[in-house]
């Protein structure tokens, strides 16, 4: 049975840690209705002591809508459904730095929003920490919706009803995985989309930017200078004061609201494994 649940405030603006779930049982309606509304509100939901087998996993994320098939032969693993991202393949050998999923996964300590080069962008991203090195790296997120209040009047009325183009490409070729390296299946399945670079959240009707590595330019601006903007507004999103840095425990589970939160890998070059299991579900229609 469901403990009481509640959440707790982390970070300076958002981000919470939860009590009273345990994630390896059946959710009730309730329960996974008290989760929604904690990511409406937090951003990030961090859920403690959480050692969850592989069905157990895919029974937590199906709560939430339809699951993501990662579907790129260049971080594929043995389940469709997850992407292992770590130091370590599925048979526990080190993946090499300049290998293909290695470059591929480097582009993780980039700012972003999970599957924003995706029509159906990803809304909800879960990722489960199997295996921790003595001094785990941390992950930083960023609170997108405080950046946006933060901006002046003037500067909102600017940004609202642009639209930004994302793609694949743009988040790999910043770290030298560019176009050619890509298998072609992945190119043709995810051809560049557009979306709007201020959202409204449909559970508290708030603002946010929606930015990410994979943001390319503007619609309509010359490629520079909208490319400038999507830079200009990272960095701005990203200062200290929006920014919540999780220090990982083994068995961690965070969930992060992808609608108005970033987040980026640290670098971590030791020896030690360090296994991270990333589950996550679409929007049900475009944004």
């Amino acid at each position: 049975m469901q403990a009481r649940t509640g959440f707790a405030q982390l970070g300076r603006t958002f981000a919470g840690e939860a009590s009273g779930f345990d994630l390896r049982a059946p959710l009730s309606a309730a329960h996974v209705e008290a989760i929604e509304q904690g990511l409406a509100q937090y951003g990030v939901v961090v859920f403690r002591d959480q050692n969850l087998d592989v069905p157990q996993q895919t029974a937590f994320i199906r709560n939430f809508g339809p699951d993501r098939n990662a579907g790129f032969k260049e971080v594929a693993g043995g389940n469709p459904m997850f992407v292992d991202v770590g130091t370590v393949d599925d048979a526990g050998k080190p993946i090499p730095l300049d290998s293909a999923r290695g470059q591929y996964l480097l582009a993780n300590r980039l700012w972003h929003t999970d599957g924003s080069f995706l029509e159906r962008p990803i809304r909800l991203t879960a990722l489960l920490a199997r295996e921790l090195p003595p001094r785990p790296p941390p992950t930083q997120f960023a609170d997108m919706r405080a950046a946006w209040d933060a901006l002046p009047r003037e500067r909102q009325a600017e940004l609202e009803g642009l639209r930004v183009v994302h793609s694949i490409v743009r988040s790999r070729e910043q770290m030298g995985f560019t176009a050619e390296k890509f298998d072609a299946r992945t190119l043709k399945d995810h051809p560049s989309v557009e979306h709007p670079l201020v959202r409204t959240h449909p559970v508290n009707g708030r603002k946010s930017l929606y930015l990410a590595s994979h943001a390319s330019h503007i619609v309509g601006w010359p490629l520079e200078r909208g490319r400038a903007l999507v830079e200009e507004l990272i960095g701005f999103a990203t200062q200290p004061r929006f920014v919540y840095e999780h220090a990982w425990r083994l068995h961690d589970l965070v969930m992060c609201d992808d609608r108005w939160t970033m987040h980026r890998a640290t670098p971590y070059d030791e020896p030690h494994p360090r296994k991270m299991r990333q589950a996550a579900v679409h929007e049900t229609q475009p944004v």
